[in-house]
C-alpha cells in the first residue's frame, strides 16, 4: 500500500497538480536518521517529501485527527498528532521513540508549527520541538526550503540544506534551545537565496 499510495502522490501532487523540482536531495538521504525541517506555506508541502523520502514519520497537527476514520490512516501512513497550543510530553516522547533501536528513521517537522500565510511570519515565528527532539534523539536536523504558497500547475522548488547538528547539552538550557530554533528558521530561508549553512 505504501508504495502505490507513494506512486500516486508523486503522480498526482509533484507532476500533476505542482511541477516539483529537487535539489540537493542527496543530502536527505545520506542521512538515515534526522529530522526533517521545511518551510511550511501550503497544505500540499508533506506530499512533495512523502514520496521521496522512506521510513518516514510525519508530525502533524492534532485537529486532523477528530474523525476518528481519518485518525486510522494517518496513523498507518506514519502521521501523529501534536497539540500546537502547548508543550506537548505525550507527542515529544513518541517522537524521541521512534528513533530508538532502529538503523533508519526520518521524522518530518515543520518548525514554524503550521501553514504561515501572512508575510511578517515568515522566517520570524518558530517553535522549539524540532531543535529539542534533534539534540535528545542525538539526530541531524536537515533544513528544507519549499517555494512558498505557489499556485496550482507552477513549479516548485524543494532545496535540501547541509545537516545542522545539535549538541544534546543543549536540550538542557531552554535559551540555547530557543537560539538554535531561531538559527534553524534563518537556515533554512537562506536556502532560497542559494546561501547554505557552510
Amino acid at each position: 500500500m505504501h508504495t502505490i499510495s507513494k506512486k500516486i502522490v508523486r503522480i498526482l501532487c509533484c507532476h500533476f497538480l505542482y511541477r516539483v523540482r529537487y535539489w540537493n536531495f542527496e543530502r536527505l538521504e545520506q542521512e538515515k536518521k534526522c529530522l526533517i525541517c521545511p518551510s511550511h506555506s501550503n497544505i500540499f508541502d508533506p506530499t512533495f517529501l512523502y514520496p521521496k523520502v522512506d521510513n518516514l514519520s510525519i508530525m502533524a497537527k492534532a485537529e486532523i485527527f477528530k474523525n476518528k476514520l481519518l485518525a486510522k490512516i494517518w496513523n498507518y501512513y506514519g502521521v501523529f498528532p501534536v497539540n500546537r497550543e502547548k508543550i506537548d510530553v505525550k507527542s515529544t516522547m513518541h517522537a524521541l521513540k521512534l528513533f530508538e533501536n532502529t538503523e533508519e528513521r526520518r521524522l518530518l517537522i515543520f518548525p514554524e508549527g503550521g501553514i504561515l500565510k501572512k508575510p511578517e511570519e515568515v522566517g520570524v515565528k518558530v517553535k522549539n520541538g524540532a531543535v529539542f527532539i534533534a539534540a535528545e534523539a542525538e539526530v541531524p536536523i536537515i533544513p528544507v526550503y519549499i517555494t512558498r504558497g505557489p499556485k496550482l500547475f507552477s513549479k516548485v522548488d524543494v532545496i535540501v540544506g547541509k545537516p545542522m547538528y545539535i549538541s544534546k547539552q543543549i536540550a538542557k538550557d531552554k535559551t540555547k534551545v530557543r537560539e538554535k530554533s531561531k538559527e534553524l528558521i534563518r537556515t533554512i530561508y537562506q536556502l532560497k537565496e542559494g546561501k547554505t549553512n557552510d
